[in-house]
């Protein structure tokens, strides 16, 4: 017999003969159920504490030390233990009020418009970004509107002939390294001489002679010139000043020899920090080195005299030179057989010129094609 049902059956007389003739009875259970029942006590959980350490998840932080502080993330003790304080029910409104809303200030829709576009002027002033009207031009679109700028000048000089006076003129850089000359490079004209700059040194570009700011232009981060200004002088001569890292001019500012242009750099079609320095007088390209002496930092004598007939002979001789060997750059819809019959060769002998293994061709490419 059972352990409980011994004791079950000595506690039934017990009961029946009691004085208060109350009888008690007592369900019987398993022993398993009683033993378990014994050891087994009933106790309300402890009230959480300030003193006591709560582990805080980091998915649990709000990000506002009054929600954080206030809710202890405290999402493992009972639910009647966590009772959001006012401060912590004010501090969360006022956090979802200020994602939710706008700002107290309003603005028309006009006065945003004025004052992005005066941030845009502003920033393209002294930052030097795009300063033009932001259209996507091709390399030949580049290229000729780059030409027409530097044509012949607004108003040209007398007889043909360029006097200046260079004691009032002041080399464009600070730099004394010619890193590119002048003249033929491998199948087309340098026109211009690239000034190095070296890292560390001053890369402030200036106006080489008294001018009016013609063109501030952006041809692209890895496209022809990148940020380039032109100037126009007046008597029929206009410089350039090309791969600038910022520009600090806009068209139709007013300079003086010597006032700064921008901040030499590495945009555009360039392998290195350089000045690409251009004179054209009259639409013509001069040669830069004929009137600065850019090792010494001086110039070749103090009154130069350019005659247009002199400097236009020079570009003839390039380009009889140039003719020796003739190339082709590729544009936009150009194939090798469009190519071939151009220059009245096959495709086969242009693809042996080049080391074409493919038929394939890209714009801006430069094909040989003798």
């Amino acid at each position: 017999m059972k352990f409980g049902s011994i004791v079950a059956l000595l506690a039934l007389p017990a009961a029946l003969f009691a004085e208060n003739g109350t009888v008690q009875l007592t369900e019987v259970v398993d022993d398993k159920a009683i033993l378990e029942s014994e050891i087994t006590e009933t106790a309300q959980p402890a009230a959480v504490t300030n003193s006591e350490t709560v582990s805080i998840t980091e998915s649990e932080f709000t990000g506002d030390p009054a929600i954080d502080s206030a809710d202890a993330g405290n999402i493992d003790a009972p639910a009647e233990q966590i009772v959001e304080s006012p401060a912590a029910t004010e501090a969360a409104e006022a956090v979802e009020s200020a994602q939710k809303e706008p700002p107290a200030t309003e603005s028309t829709s006009e006065e945003v418009a004025a004052a992005e576009s005066v941030t845009d002027t502003d920033n393209a002033e002294s930052e030097g970004t795009e300063a033009d009207d932001g259209k996507e031009m091709s390399q030949e679109e580049a290229d000729d509107e780059l030409a027409a700028a530097m044509g012949p000048a607004d108003s040209t000089a007398s007889n043909g002939k360029l006097v200046l006076d260079m004691t009032k003129a002041v080399i464009p850089t600070e730099s004394r390294r010619i890193a590119g000359p002048y003249g033929i490079r491998t199948y087309r004209m340098h026109r211009g001489v690239d000034l190095g700059l070296c890292h560390g040194e001053d890369r402030t570009i200036v106006a080489a002679f008294p001018g009016k700011v013609k063109l501030v232009r952006n041809q692209g981060r890895r496209r022809g010139y990148g940020k380039y200004v032109i100037i126009d002088h007046g008597n029929g001569l206009t410089t350039l000043y090309a791969h600038l890292a910022s520009w600090k001019v806009k068209i139709g500012d007013e300079l003086q020899a010597g006032d700064t242009v921008g901040v030499g750099g590495n945009t555009g079609r360039s392998f290195g920090a350089h000045l690409h320095f251009e004179m054209k007088y009259n639409g013509v390209y001069i040669d830069p080195t004929t009137v600065f002496n850019f090792q010494e930092g001086t110039y070749l004598a103090a009154t130069a005299e350019i005659e247009q007939s002199q400097i236009q002979a020079v570009e003839d001789e390039y380009q009889k030179e140039l003719a020796k060997h003739r190339y082709y750059k590729v544009r936009r819809g150009d194939c090798l057989g469009k190519i071939a019959r151009r220059y009245g060769i096959s495709v086969g002998k242009l693809k042996r010129l080049n080391g074409l293994k493919s038929n394939n061709i890209r714009p801006g490419q430069v094909l040989r094609c003798s």
